[in-house]
């Protein structure tokens, strides 16, 4: 097989998640000479049999054909993508996020808000109990309005806002035990997204306003956006910065809205979409992130 300098990078990107983003990272790569293959993991083959050993597509052993895997496909295909990403890692090869490597991987809202607490970070008060009566009991003594949110969600699905117990017990009533957890409701006019790609702040961000009627403001949503400069919010880039490196997002979208002043971290995404995103401020997102997984490369090779 050629040598790394003799042949372009080949990357799999593991996850075509909407039409935008394998397309903008496809052609980002193609102008900095990478190689680079947008596939779903069902399009993988997981093959034991015979003389027939490893992972495929197109009936090409995906471990020996690429050199960097960088896993954007999760739920509810975790173990399959953990055992790509393991092969990836033996083999020696660059893996992104790294933590699906060398840590238990969780999928989990929860889960993030407990590390971001214990490393200082403000997230909204969050209950998750799988008793409903014990949720609706709680969502008293934390008032109203508050937000019902689906543990594995996203994209502003399964994201609910519930003005008294009636509707609480009514929205729990609609999904199984354990689905929804409580969360304070933070109201404000609009929140931020910002990316950081390689535990590093770009430097703008966009302001999302809900539509009128509903107080989300996810992408896909209809919101409203604008572009600024992260520098001029005091403190946003440290606390997006700080949110990634604690839960080892290598590329993420994180979701800053204030309240009583203060900024508090509502998600980082793992897998942010960022058509609009780029769209408003004109950064060249996808070739931030390709520069970045280049130099981690050349890193790891050396």
């Amino acid at each position: 097989m050629p040598s790394f300098e003799e042949r372009p990078l080949r990357i799999l990107w593991l996850g075509c998640e909407d039409a935008y983003t394998p397309i903008r990272m496809q052609s980002a790569a193609w102008a900095l000479g990478i190689d680079l293959d947008a596939v779903e993991i069902w399009d993988l083959s997981f093959i034991s049999a015979d003389n027939v050993v490893g992972v495929f597509h197109q009936n090409k052993n995906v471990i020996e054909e690429y050199d960097v895997l960088i896993a954007r496909t999760f739920f509810p295909f975790i173990s399959e993508v953990l055992t790509v990403a393991r092969l990836f890692h033996e083999a020696g090869k660059t893996v992104v996020d790294a933590s699906l490597t060398d840590e238990a991987f969780v999928v989990s809202k929860m889960h993030d808000y407990l590390i971001l607490a214990q490393n200082g970070i403000p997230v909204p008060r969050t209950w998750q109990v799988a008793d409903p009566a014990t949720l609706v009991s709680l969502a008293q003594q934390l008032g109203y309005p508050c937000v019902l949110k689906g543990v594995h969600g996203s994209h502003g699905i399964h994201v609910h806002l519930a003005n008294n117990a009636e509707e609480v017990a009514e929205k729990l009533a609609g999904y199984p035990r354990g689905e929804l957890m409580l969360q304070e409701y933070l109201p404000a006019s609009e929140d931020y997204r910002l990316m950081v790609v390689g535990y590093q702040t770009l430097p703008l961000m966009v302001s999302r306003q809900p539509m009128p009627g509903d107080f989300r403001t996810n992408v896909g949503l209809g919101q409203s956006i604008a572009a600024h400069r992260v520098a001029d919010f005091d403190g946003l880039a440290e606390i997006a910065q700080k949110a990634a490196i604690a839960l080892r997002r290598e590329f993420a979208g994180v979701d800053i809205r204030f309240h009583n002043g203060k900024p508090v971290v509502l998600e980082v995404n793992r897998r942010p979409i960022f058509e609009n995103f780029e769209r408003v401020t004109g950064l060249d997102v996808p070739g931030q992130f390709l520069r970045y997984v280049v130099e981690k490369r050349n890193s790891h090779e050396r």
